[in-house]
């Protein structure tokens, strides 16, 4: 073997490695797309204070020569530094190839537990910085999929540039931390105009490009970053039997999501989730003074910025769910809180009845509580900070059930509220889903409330389902119907950004409460309007008390048929597209991951592909359908609290971890019958899912919870039969998780389709996955004989 000297020596002396030319290309391309988007705000600033067109122009051809300045001197920086990365790049091979072998189980176990606890900080952490990759659904993902599977297809080359990670995260996070300071995009574009009544503007054909623009630099970045991780897992994994070796990642990736269960649970900040990742990336790097100068270097540079107050005088919580940061409103003076990075609530003090300053926005919030004649027993769906609550107390409410699914606004409304609601003893805080305390409660109310439930946070990294939709569905209306006494009321109050979308309520309401048409009631505050039906058919509200606080009803307008709009299901609960068209906005997103993905892929391999792992590809497009499914599924069934969903996560890892371990201990040679047991489970799921489902009692969630895991089980059988026949388990994963890319771009079909379409574009996935095993066969040569035993093997450098 040749020492690290020598290594050094002909790497200065040897021209660029094909590893190094195809890095330094895709960081030219990220540095001038960031180059001229850190451009962007002045030559925006010049073009609104109204000067003259010409020198705009020339302002803009000014920055443009500017960015192709930076770039050019950027390039030329890394082709000076081209000997140290070659060199780098292949000790950190040798270093990994020479890993003592009774370490290699508990390396691959770690590298595994750091690639996922690090894709989930970075899908957080993106969502958070720039509010608008909560509405770009399974980007981020995808991204990081991406770079894990082209960093496993490169597992076995003579160079693994993992020096590059640090530095490019600190790129990342100085950049994106950049445009959230200086660029408003974020907060105010979205070009997906089937969702445009989530209160984000179509914003200009200029914004929309600079916006995928942006994308398209954090595509690139992200995936970069991650294809050293990818390609240190699977070389570790070569170090191990195919089957041991998979069963070791499978854990892995189950003690990274238990990691950042932990972190949630304690609401750390990323600067404690990368604080970790910086950790034990150094502790996987090549033990050598430059590499580790550069890497703590870089790891300062990462803590700075993520440390960097972006608004000092706003404090910032991390919740389990989202970012919430707290600050003073300049024009009201008023606590205002934005969640995600968008405005969520303020907080108001209504408790000096003579004070005339608010009096609309207390008319707004007491409005609900006088439909009816008594409040002996009160529910606030959305309870937030506390203002509903407030109203309820105010109104003269003898309990209040107080629902909130995040335990740090509920905590804010009990520290800074100023009447104190939460402190009234009359007052039970319940941290909870809505739907699942609607579905086990046993009380009964005389109202339920819903507030204005608003959440831009997604249900998890893999679904494009936001965490409030399954709240506004039929099925989740008829739950809080039946929780009402025989006279009871429902109040149900939104921001109406759109006529679809009150129409859309309207009809919902409708058809939980058996064709009654609800009243509609516009406040004039927020753009909300309240919606009002009541147990009772002889109901009816006064409509002087609608003239009393000055509001309009709006009822004849939301009844008029003319008005189109789609009701949300459990099947299909995308609350804000008003109606169910297919998502063409979205397939410009998904062109530009493909072409991203392409482009990456092409730069590191300029041959044609083979077809020898096609089955793992479609086997990993099938995968992440029914993961979708299963999490979506378990979260309505369990409740959509991060715990929930985080054990769910678990649990699939654990399904595909006990699969694997089937293979071993039963000896399974042929995927035959696994892959009939799979698309029979998957079968039968569609027709539950297709009946309804099985009922909301405890013999019926345990069905629910067989009928979701069989399929990942038998998923992970055959996925582990044929990893035990073929060639390299590094090769195999990185088929697997492009087939992942694809499955999450076919999760986009729900969106028109509904999620039980799922099992059907699964179950075509693994069809095609078993005749690709028969058309394109390739066997091992021998290592099914062993694949319990503890063979060591060396990688192959190529």
């Amino acid at each position: 073997m040749r020492d690290r000297t020598s290594l050094k020596t002909n790497a200065t002396d040897a021209p660029p490695s094909a590893m190094a030319q195809s890095l330094i290309r895709l960081m030219v391309i990220i540095a001038f797309g960031s180059f001229i988007a850190m451009a962007v705000p002045q030559l925006t600033h010049i073009a609104r204070s109204g000067k003259a067109p010409g020198l705009v122009v020339v302002t803009g051809i000014l920055l443009f020569s500017l960015a192709a300045v930076a770039t050019g001197a950027f390039y030329y920086a890394l082709k000076r530094l081209v000997p140290f990365l070659d060199s780098s790049a292949q000790a950190q091979a040798t270093f990994l190839d020479a890993l003592d072998t009774k370490y290699a189980d508990a390396a691959i176990l770690f590298s595994a537990a750091l690639s996922l606890f690090i894709e989930l900080g970075i899908i957080r952490w993106q969502s958070s910085i720039l509010p608008f990759f909560a509405f770009y659904k399974n980007f981020s993902l995808l991204a990081c999929f991406v770079g894990l599977g082209l960093g496993y297809a490169l597992a076995a080359r003579d160079r693994i540039p993992l020096v590059i990670v640090l530095p490019l995260l600190a790129w990342q996070f100085g950049f994106m931390t950049f445009v959230r300071c200086r660029l408003d995009i974020g907060r105010t574009t979205v070009p997906f105009s089937e969702q445009l009544t989530m209160g984000i503007s179509a914003g200009k054909l200029s914004h929309i490009l600079l916006l995928y623009g942006l994308l398209a630099i954090v595509f690139l970045v992200t995936a970069l970053s991650f294809m050293p991780v990818g390609q240190l897992c699977g070389r570790l994994m070569e170090r191990r039997t195919k089957l041991r070796a998979y069963g070791l990642n499978l854990l892995g990736s189950l003690l990274g999501v238990l990691l950042m269960l932990v972190a949630s649970f304690l609401w750390t900040p990323p600067l404690v989730w990368f604080a970790v990742c910086f950790f034990a990336i150094l502790l996987f790097t090549f033990r050598e003074p430059s590499a580790m100068t550069v890497g703590l270097f870089f790891a300062v540079v990462c803590t700075v910025v993520l440390a960097w107050p972006v608004n000092p005088l706003w404090n910032r919580v991390y919740s389990p769910y989202q970012l919430l940061e707290i600050g003073r409103s300049e024009d009201t003076g008023l606590t205002m809180i934005n969640a995600a990075g968008s405005y969520y609530q303020r907080i108001f003090d209504f408790s000096d009845a003579q004070s005339t300053r608010w009096s609309k926005v207390r008319g707004y919030y007491d409005f609900p509580y006088k439909v009816h004649p008594t409040l002996a027993n009160v529910a606030v769906v959305g309870a937030g900070t506390g203002n509903d609550v407030a109203a309820a107390l105010r109104s003269g409410a003898g309990h209040v059930e107080a629902i909130e699914i995040d335990p740090a606004i509920l905590m804010i409304g009990q520290v800074s509220h100023p009447e104190r609601p939460y402190s009234d003893a009359r007052v039970h805080a319940v941290v909870n889903d809505a739907r699942s305390f609607l579905r086990t409660t046993e009380q009964r109310f005389d109202l339920v409330v819903y507030g204005l439930l608003d959440s831009h946070t997604l249900l998890s990294q893999g679904s494009s389902v936001r965490l409030d939709s399954f709240v506004y569905t039929v099925e989740g209306l008829r739950e809080a119907r039946a929780r009402l006494k025989p006279d009871g009321a429902l109040s149900l109050s939104f921001s109406i950004l759109s006529d679809a979308l009150g129409r859309k309520i309207y009809l919902m309401l409708r058809e939980a409460f058996d064709g009654r048409s609800p009243l509609c009631v516009q406040a004039g505050y927020d753009t909300s309007v309240t919606f009002l039906e009541s147990n009772d058919a002889k109901w009816a509200l006064s409509p002087k008390l609608v003239e009393d606080a000055g509001f309009r009803d709006k009822t004849a307008f939301y009844a008029d048929p003319s008005l189109h709009a789609d009701i949300s299901t459990d099947d299909w609960p995308f609350f804000y597209m008003p109606q169910r068209i297919y998502p063409v906005s979205y397939l410009i997103m998904v062109f530009q991951v493909l072409v991203l993905s392409l482009l990456i892929g092409a730069n590191f391999f300029p041959e044609k592909p083979r077809f020898s792992h096609l089955s793992f590809f479609f086997l990993g497009a099938g995968f992440m359908l029914i993961e979708t499914k299963g999490i979506t599924e378990m979260g309505l069934t369990f409740g959509n609290t991060w715990q929930v969903i985080g054990f769910v996560i678990a649990g699939i890892l654990t399904m595909a971890f006990l699969g694997n371990c089937a293979v071993q201990w039963l000896r399974i040679r042929r995927p035959l019958a696994p892959y009939l047991l799979l698309l029979a489970a998957l079968a039968v799921g569609w027709y539950v899912a297709r009946s309804g489902g099985f009922p909301s009692t405890p013999l019926g969630r345990l069905e629910t919870s067989i009928v979701l895991t069989l399929p990942l089980l038998f998923s992970g059988i055959v996925f582990s039969t044929l990893l035990s026949s073929k060639g390299q388990v590094s090769g195999m994963i990185a088929m697997n998780l492009l087939g992942a890319i694809c499955g999450g771009l076919l999760e986009y079909n729900s969106m028109y389709f509904g999620f039980r379409s799922l099992y059907l574009i699964a179950m075509g996935c693994y069809v095609l996955a078993f005749v690709s095993e028969l058309a394109f066969p390739n066997k091992d040569t021998g290592e099914l004989a062993a694949a319990s035993g503890t063979i060591e093997r060396t990688p192959t450098i190529a």
